[in-house]
């Protein structure tokens, strides 16, 4: 009877990045900047809770509205929901919203306030990502319950062969008697059959219902004289699914994150190129023996996006390939005292982080006089990158000054299509920046941030301890 203990419930891991399933964005609403924090439904179809702050005083009201990404459900929206308005912080709102199906939605939201109105859209992949098995206590309880409803409809059926054709007062001679005996012998029956077939029933449902778990697609690498292969192939989650089809992010179809085991203490951020389906190609820059990890941005067609990891060794030292294009390692040495070499500064928030509690994490890119940088220019269309990843490797998730949506994703909003220059940074490039985020679970995390300035890529790593 096991099946009937299983309750759908989270997993540790959502297809946009591993162990990082809330989505993180900062955007403008028209004239009004917004903080959005989405916490996609665990089970299919289910909730998403969405939280915003607005740092702009004069927003009164915000409405939020789910539909697909992409598709004909894109174009007929569904009544908007009221986002409710905290009574003890007027700048910050809640509400939850239903998503009705596996694949990839969008939160549009539609701000009024005293400048008018505007509008924003948020990419959010949504799947079922688990089953898991229901509470001891809340078991037993069930089960007790349930054997008492069967000995009662039992108990019922026997009571009404044998005295439900009697007068008032009148005993059950013995025909009534065996009358009932045999009434509650098939009564028994026919009740331990509905059971045994309603198990039946809902182990199918059960087994009908994994297949729509999330299963992130296969990674096989091999290396061949410093030439990195990464194969992908699908383990069965949808047939729907293609390794084909993905969608260039920042000019690239795969953000590639290699970082040195145990220590983590090394990281290289490449772009493999798809050379057939499925099959990406890098030749690996220089890179000492040891162990190493990797992690995978893809966008689909549909602006689904997923996060594949694998491991691999080298046995020797690689003198490997120099870095080219967008490429880049890491970490930057720091800067010594009368060198020109420019390093990146954490402003640690002195409150500290918790697990699941939004925030901005500030970085500046300084020279050695601790003055801010100059010559900046963006890093594949952005003031900076980052990278979070929990140092037991179950969180890993690539983050832009914007937030943790791909672009790729992004640019398939009704907002982005009808106004492309709302992802392009515009004017001067500053030698600051924050990223939003929220860690998923506490414990202790690495940082890998990059800037980029007079042609070169700055990248320095930060370690932080998350609090419960």
């Amino acid at each position: 009877m096991r099946p009937l203990l299983l309750l759908l419930a989270a997993a540790l891991t959502l297809p946009a990045h591993v162990g990082s399933p809330d989505v993180f964005f900062e955007g403008n609403a028209g004239p009004y900047p917004l903080y959005v924090t989405i916490r996609p439904p665990l089970v299919i179809p289910g909730t998403a809770e969405i939280e915003i702050r607005s740092s702009a005083p004069d927003l009164t009201e915000l409405r939020l509205t789910p539909t697909p990404l992409t598709g004909d459900g894109a174009k007929f929206a569904p009544t908007p929901d009221v986002a409710q308005r905290d009574p003890a912080d007027p700048q910050f709102f809640r509400g939850t919203l239903w998503m009705m199906a596996s694949g990839s939605w969008q939160v549009r939201i539609a701000a009024n306030g005293a400048r008018g109105a505007g509008k924003l859209s948020v990419p959010v992949p949504a799947v079922a990502q688990a089953t898991k098995q229901m509470d001891v206590p809340l078991g037993i309880i069930l089960a007790i319950l349930g054997l008492i409803l069967s000995a009662g409809v039992v108990s019922i059926a026997g009571a009404a062969a044998r005295e439900s054709q009697l007068e008032p007062g009148t005993l059950p001679a013995p025909p009534q008697i065996s009358r009932a005996r045999r009434t509650m012998a098939i009564a028994s029956a026919i009740v331990i059959a509905a059971l045994y077939l309603g198990n039946l029933w809902w182990t199918a449902e059960a087994r009908a219902y994994d297949r729509y778990i999330f299963k992130p697609l296969t990674a096989t690498p091999t290396i061949t004289n410093g030439l990195l292969r990464i194969e992908l192939s699908d383990p069965g989650w949808l047939t729907t699914r293609k390794i084909d089809d993905f969608l260039p992010d920042h000019g690239h179809l795969m953000h590639l994150y290699v970082v040195s085991l145990p220590n983590l203490d090394r990281a290289w951020h490449l772009h493999p190129g798809m050379t057939g389906p499925g099959l990406f190609e890098h030749d690996l820059p220089a890179m000492p023996a040891g162990r190493y990890a990797f992690y995978g941005d893809l966008v689909h067609e549909n602006g689904f996006p997923e996060t594949i990891t694998s491991e691999f060794t080298l046995a020797t030292a690689l003198p490997g390939a120099p870095l080219t294009g967008d490429d880049s390692a890491g970490p930057t040495p720091a800067a010594a005292p009368g060198s020109t070499t420019t390093r990146i500064v954490f402003d640690r928030d002195p409150a500290g982080y918790r697990a699941r509690k939004p925030a901005s994490f500030r970085f500046r890119l300084v020279d050695e006089h601790g003055a801010p940088a100059r010559d900046m220019e963006l890093y594949m269309g952005m003031p900076a990158h980052a990278a979070f990843l929990h140092r037991d490797r179950s969180v890993f998730a690539h983050v832009h000054p914007g937030g943790s949506v791909p672009m790729a994703s992004l640019s398939l909003t009704a907002e982005a299509k009808a106004n492309p220059h709302m992802l392009h940074h515009m004017g001067a490039i500053p030698p600051e920046v924050s990223f939003p985020y929220g860690f998923p679970k506490p414990g202790p995390y690495r940082i890998i941030v990059q800037m980029k300035h007079s042609g070169s890529v700055e990248m320095a790593m930060f370690d932080v301890e998350v609090a419960p």
